[in-house]
């Protein structure tokens, strides 16, 4: 992803906020250095530079227990969703909290760990928003749009209830963090 991204935080733990496609994996997924999962840790630059070994481990885990991560992220909903970089049209791939709607659509928060700016992948799926999601086992693709109004405050509300480390973020971006509704497009091959 461009320079900047992440979605969550790890009470003071986490890394950077930026994704750097490495390599193609062989299961053809791309190989990350991926952003922090439920903030980002504040020693961090923001910049690409080097990656993110901690994301990568994420994935890493991610991938290889069926969406199961343990640590600080024991017990949370975790998915991967991958973008398309705005600016270079590679996939970008990061873990983000979610939540899910009784529909089957998701929603993930751009919080950028309560950065002035939203992070990378929101500005890659508001350019391309057809995007990659992996949940558990299963791997989709699916159509990111911003919620507004009564359904953006809704599930903002949720995700604060779920989690109240989103609610600081939104305080120190001193910004309204959007909402990004991802609705199933099919499942990949």
């Amino acid at each position: 992803m461009d320079t900047t991204s992440s979605t969550h935080t790890t009470s003071s733990r986490a890394a950077t906020n930026s994704t750097v496609v490495t390599s193609s994996g062989v299961d053809g997924r791309p190989v990350v250095d991926a952003p922090a999962v439920c903030a980002p840790d504040p020693r961090a630059s923001g910049d690409n530079a080097g990656g993110n070994a901690f994301n990568r481990r994420v994935i890493a885990e991610f991938r290889a227990n069926g969406g199961v991560v343990g640590g600080p992220f024991a017990g949370r909903r975790l998915l991967l969703l991958t973008t398309t970089g705005a600016r270079s049209g590679l996939p970008r791939t990061t873990p983000a909290c979610y939540l899910a709607e009784a529909d089957g659509r998701l929603a993930v928060f751009p919080s950028n760990g309560g950065a002035a700016t939203p992070p990378a992948w929101y500005r890659n799926l508001t350019a391309h928003p057809e995007v990659t999601v992996e949940v558990g086992t299963r791997v989709y693709r699916a159509l990111a749009t911003e919620a507004e109004g009564t359904t953006r405050d809704r599930l903002w509300d949720r995700q604060v209830a779920a989690d109240p480390q989103f609610a600081a973020f939104q305080e120190r971006a001193g910004r309204p963090v959007p909402v990004v509704v991802l609705t199933p497009l099919g499942d990949l091959a």
